[in-house]
């Protein structure tokens, strides 16, 4: 394999590859956190995260966030199965404001919001996710 990825790529490593494989290693590492810690070290270390993702990605990643923080909460005041976590979506948009994306109506149509089971009520103003 490393073969063929010399081949393709070249004798040289770039700083774009290194700098993906930074941001790989971080999710990776983060993602095995407390949530607590993990928490502090994406914010921490957001500019490393986002280097080359796009905006669909990246905002999917943020609501994945949103939506995780919204079960434990939910979990915490109600006991059962949960069916159905509701975001805001200002919440998310706010969020996104702060890395420069302004325009999330392409995100919300996107095969990726969809295929993760996220619905964006217009109306309410609200990301509902079914479980």
């Amino acid at each position: 394999k490393q073969w063929y990825q010399r081949r393709v790529r070249g004798e040289y490593v770039r700083e774009d590859d290194i700098n993906i494989a930074i941001r790989i290693m971080l999710e990776s590492f983060i993602d095995t956190q407390k949530f607590s810690v993990m928490k502090n070290m994406k914010h921490t270390f957001s500019k490393y995260l986002s280097y080359k993702k796009d905006n669909n990605e990246l905002l999917l990643f943020i609501l994945k966030q949103l939506a995780k923080d919204q079960m434990v909460y939910s979990r915490s005041r109600h006991s059962g199965d949960i069916q159905t976590v509701e975001i805001s979506a200002e919440e998310l948009e706010d969020k996104a404001r702060q890395i420069n994306i302004h325009n999330l109506q392409p995100f919300y149509s996107s095969e990726l919001f969809l295929n993760n089971r996220f619905v964006y009520d217009k109306k309410n103003k609200v990301i509902l996710l079914t479980m």
